[in-house]
């Protein structure tokens, strides 16, 4: 049956996030139904559920799946925040961390956001 992991994270992308990551991202945040024509040859891509990892949900944990990716017009760049949990069966959010890490606006160091797995009650955190 295999354990639910939820993943929290939230971060501004850098100002020069290529387009096609936009598009992904918009396409995993449900803000366009269009699937991306062409993907990037990494691990996440992989993954057999990766275009639901911002949608998944269960009753395990006190929350409901939300995501939120906008662009905001003032600082001129895009803002992404993701609540949601899953079988990380194929290790999707470890290598979603690792696919959008480049291009995530953010110092060495700084906190990410965190995933807990379902038996565990102390969370992972995340870095940057």
């Amino acid at each position: 049956m295999g354990m639910y992991t939820a993943i929290h994270l939230a971060s501004e992308l850098k100002k020069d996030t290529p387009k096609e990551v936009i598009e992904i991202l918009n396409f995993m945040s449900r803000n366009s139904n269009k699937e991306p024509d062409i993907l990037p040859k990494h691990e996440f891509f992989k993954c057999e559920r990766w275009r639901f990892l911002f949608t998944m949900d269960s009753y395990y944990f006190d929350y409901h799946t939300n995501c939120s990716f906008e662009y905001d017009g003032i600082t001129k760049s895009w803002f992404l925040s993701v609540t949601s949990n899953l079988k990380n069966y194929d290790s999707e959010i470890e290598n979603f961390i690792n696919w959008i890490h480049p291009y995530l606006d953010k110092f060495s160091g700084e906190f990410l956001g965190y995933t807990r797995y379902e038996e565990n009650q102390i969370p992972i955190l995340i870095y940057y």
